[in-house]
């Protein structure tokens, strides 16, 4: 075989090879907001929140009188056909406030009903036949939590900001409360529970030596009432902005979507619908930035996906 031969053999293997890869047309990147909108809508957690809020949360006026009362709680008294003795009072950092013709009465540690008949008891025969004593909390100051992040989403609740405990909370109704998640936020809420009582929320960065509790809030809406979670005096709620993840190439449903704790790379190809049938799964890369740069990474079916990551399923050469 000649040398002349032999180059030209070459030059056609040369020439074939990029034939082939040229069939493989290896995605592009599209552009985030086109990416958006080829994706399937996907419900984001303030829409979702709302239509199923309404199981979880009982009726507030069913717990008032279950109220422990604390100090700096602000309290109205009413007494039936005796508007002389209707006080409104301020419970002192001891526990106690002061009432007419009883004098010093210690309200910290009873709830609103067991303070009611104590005042009762207090003024029976001796002041008043059967008194009838009302007693209502006009602030809370005792016993808050506090709410941040993307809270307020249905417009009718205050938002990011202080609440009161009323009786036995839980984290649903403080969001209920508070409006409810925006459409912008992620699944986890966090919740900080400081090891002292402190007058302020506490931020994430600040929080090393509290305890931090994290609750899947699609899981919790979806009936997993463990998520649920009993609320402390001064825990920080934060509701997170949503991050998320894209899906390229060869699925049925390619675009953006919100990444869930511990979704991998085969669960995202399934959320984008599957691949189709001329995708190179084994070829599947991940497109990740790294200190300003983005990078390729050859994907395992098993490896977890993390915000802004572009997963990539090419097309198969034959």
């Amino acid at each position: 075989m000649s040398i002349m031969y032999r180059k030209i053999i070459f030059l056609f293997i040369i020439i074939l090879s990029f034939s082939f890869l040229s069939c493989a047309r290896y995605p592009k990147i599209p552009e985030v907001k086109k990416a958006e909108k080829t994706a399937p809508p996907s419900e984001n957690m303030g829409r979702l929140f709302q239509k199923k809020v309404a199981a979880f949360v009982p009726l507030i006026e069913s717990k008032k009188k279950e109220y422990v009362i604390g100090p700096q709680d602000v309290l109205k008294i009413t007494v039936w056909d005796h508007e002389d003795l209707d006080r409104e009072v301020t419970v002192s950092e001891d526990g106690n406030f002061s009432y007419p013709l009883i004098g010093k009465v210690h309200a910290d540690g009873l709830t609103v009903s067991e303070l009611e008949k104590e005042i009762e008891k207090r003024l029976a025969g001796k002041y008043i036949i059967n008194p009838q004593v009302n007693v209502t909390v006009k602030e809370y100051k005792s016993k808050q939590v506090f709410v941040l992040g993307e809270v307020g989403g249905a417009g009718s609740g205050k938002g990011p900001g202080a609440y009161p405990l009323i009786g036995k909370t839980t984290l649903m109704e403080i969001l209920a409360e508070a409006g409810g998640p925006t459409k912008d936020a992620g699944s986890e809420v966090i919740i900080i529970r400081p090891k002292k009582k402190k007058p302020n929320p506490t931020p994430l960065e600040k929080a090393s030596e509290d305890e931090i509790i994290r609750v899947n809030l699609r899981k919790l809406l979806e009936g997993d009432m463990s998520q649920n979670i009993v609320l402390h005096p001064n825990d920080t709620i934060y509701v997170p902005k949503a991050e998320y993840f894209y899906v390229f190439g060869e699925v049925k449903n390619p675009g953006k979507y919100i990444l869930e704790k511990g979704i991998t790379v085969l669960k995202a190809i399934t959320i984008a619908g599957g691949t189709t049938e001329k995708a190179a799964i084994n070829k599947t890369k991940i497109v990740r930035e790294k200190g300003g740069q983005k990078i390729e990474i050859k994907a395992k079916m098993t490896d977890p996906v993390y915000p802004g990551d572009t997963i990539i399923v090419p097309e198969s050469l034959f």
